[in-house]
């Protein structure tokens, strides 16, 4: 049985915001949908009103300005992935875009979404954490800015209140001297929803590791940077033993984070391996 509820298409953000003060929690905010349809379907939406907000032209952008890009909630995974500003300055993004689902979902499915819909296998998630990303969050009289590791509460559980829109994403542009990895591990190469990802950034400085940032997918109860295998990297001079000690303590750290599950004999080395190649790419080290 499918989920009965109004419709609306608000043209502007102002409009969208007022939409949302005066329902509250009795509204959805649906843009690509790639998620939402699924509850429509089962039934399962809980809300009076649909609020569409695809047709509102402030939140569609990619921008570069000065050392930041910025990008609007309804750019879509296929945007993200054929923009010059993304793959100049946050590849792993692109590469982490270019992963989600087919390209029909591509053409579809927003950052925002992605982001606000707070899945555990979000892939562009973890790169947007080691891009170090803030979220503005808005409501009708004012704004608020977060880390995006400080949105999310839980699995599919996010701060965002019933009144408030993500209206914009930035981070620091990663392009002098960085390197990047992502890689995901999922049960088929089409369609597949991430059974965990991996995104690494590095710089180096000469022949040490000035800084190295990493998150995982689908392996912590919340998005968050390993900074245990992040501090034993940290100036050290790259080589296949230092690799396999930080990946064995991203591994550790996600067990510490989520606990003993039933999947933890298996996601303990599938994580330690995904980590590693994702190590030996951005520090060039070979096995």
């Amino acid at each position: 049985m499918r989920s009965e509820f109004s419709y609306i298409c608000p043209k502007s953000l102002k409009e969208a915001l007022e939409i949302l003060t005066d329902y509250g929690k009795r509204a959805r905010v649906i843009a690509g949908g790639t998620d939402l349809m699924t509850e429509i379907r089962e039934g399962k939406l809980e809300a009076e009103l649909l609020v569409d907000i695809t047709r509102v032209p402030e939140l569609r952008f990619i921008r570069e300005e000065g050392n930041q890009t910025s990008l609007g909630p309804l750019t879509t995974h296929a945007e993200l992935v054929s923009s010059m500003p993304i793959m100049r300055g946050a590849p792993v993004l692109g590469r982490a875009a270019h992963s989600v689902g087919s390209v029909q979902i591509r053409n579809i499915g927003t950052i925002g979404g992605n982001i606000v819909n707070a899945s555990p296998a979000a892939d562009t998630t973890p790169a947007l954490v080691v891009l170090g990303a803030q979220v503005v969050l808005e409501r009708r009289g004012g704004e608020r800015t977060l880390p995006i590791t400080d949105l999310y509460l839980a699995p599919y559980r996010t701060v965002i209140k019933p009144q408030e829109l993500v209206t914009k994403i930035t981070f620091d542009k990663v392009s002098n001297g960085w390197s990047s990895s992502f890689i995901k591990l999922a049960r088929r190469k089409a369609l597949a929803i991430a059974r965990m990802n991996v995104a690494v950034l590095a710089k180096m400085e000469g022949k040490r590791a000035k800084e190295v940032r990493i998150s995982v997918g689908s392996s912590t109860p919340t998005p968050c940077r390993m900074e245990k295998a992040e501090a034993l990297l940290k100036g050290t001079v790259p080589s296949a033993a230092i690799i396999e000690e930080a990946s064995q303590a991203v591994a550790q750290e996600m067990v510490e984070r989520s606990g003993v599950r039933s999947s933890t004999g298996y996601k303990r080395p599938a994580v330690q391996g995904l980590v590693k190649r994702a190590l030996q790419e951005v520090l060039a080290i070979n096995q």
